[in-house]
C-alpha cells in the first residue's frame, strides 16, 4: 500500500516524531523509529517487524528501493520534501525510515557463558554516543549490552 503525505501534521508523521522524541512512546506502543537502509536491513536481518515505512522518492538509495521491493504486507507512505526534513534525523540518509516493533525480551532469557562481559547502560542521549558505545562493545567482543 502506497500513500502521500505531504503534510508534517499528519497524524502518523506527528506520532513517529513522538516516537523519535519520546521513550514513553516507544514503551506505551512497542515501537521504535530506524533512519536509513542499511539500518533498517539489519533490524530486519535480526528478526525485527516492520510497522511503516515512510520513504522520500528523490534521494531513495537503491538499498532502500531493494527493501521496498521485498516488501509483502508492510504500509509505506511516500512523503514530501518537507515531511521527510521534519522526519530525517541526519544528514545525507538515504530516503527511507521505518516504524519498527520491539522485541520483548527478559534477562530472564539472556544465555551467557561464564565470566560474561556484559554492560549495561542508563540515560543514553543521544543515539551517537549508543553508536559509539556499541562498536566500541563490539571491538571488546562484549557478550551482553542492557540499555535501561
Amino acid at each position: 500500500m502506497s500513500d502521500i503525505i505531504s503534510s508534517p501534521h499528519n497524524l502518523k508523521i506527528k506520532n513517529l516524531l513522538q516516537l523519535q522524541e519520546k521513550s514513553k512512546e516507544r514503551r506505551e506502543q512497542g515501537l521504535f523509529v530506524v533512519e536509513g537502509a542499511r539500518e533498517i536491513a539489519l533490524a530486519l536481518k535480526a528478526g525485527y517487524e516492520a510497522e511503516s515505512f515512510f520513504v522520500y522518492n528523490e534521494i531513495l538509495s537503491r538499498e532502500a528501493i531493494g527493501i521496498l521491493n521485498g516488501l509483502s504486507n508492510t504500509k509505506y507512505f511516500h512523503v514530501s520534501k518537507e515531511v521527510y526534513e521534519k522526519l530525517s534525523y541526519r544528514e545525507g540518509i538515504d530516503g527511507m525510515v521505518a516504524i519498527m516493533r520491539a522485541k520483548k525480551l527478559s534477562l530472564r532469557n539472556l544465555q551467557l557463558p561464564k565470566d560474561a562481559l556484559v554492560v549495561v547502560l542508563e540515560s543514553i542521549e543521544k543515539p551517537g554516543n549508543l553508536g559509539a558505545i556499541l562498536r566500541t562493545c563490539d571491538a571488546v567482543k562484549a557478550d551482553a549490552v542492557i540499555v535501561c
